[in-house]
């Protein structure tokens, strides 16, 4: 006769799990959202520069 896998049922090894503190994002207010934030730095060195899209294999062969 077969034995179902959990029949047996589970041994408790003592561990027990800490409960972490949720992570909270704190929602900004609307007018924030729409005219962005006064207080920003760019902090950027270099301006952004998008690279150039990558040919596929079937562009580069037939030169589209």
């Amino acid at each position: 006769m077969c034995i179902p896998h959990g029949a047996s049922g589970s041994r408790s090894n003592g561990f027990v799990k800490d409960d972490k503190p949720k992570k909270h994002i704190q929602r900004v207010s609307q007018d924030i959202f729409e005219r962005g934030d006064p207080d920003f730095v760019d902090e950027r060195t270099t301006p952004y520069i998008p690279k150039p899209k990558k040919k596929s294999f079937f562009e580069a062969l037939f030169g589209e």
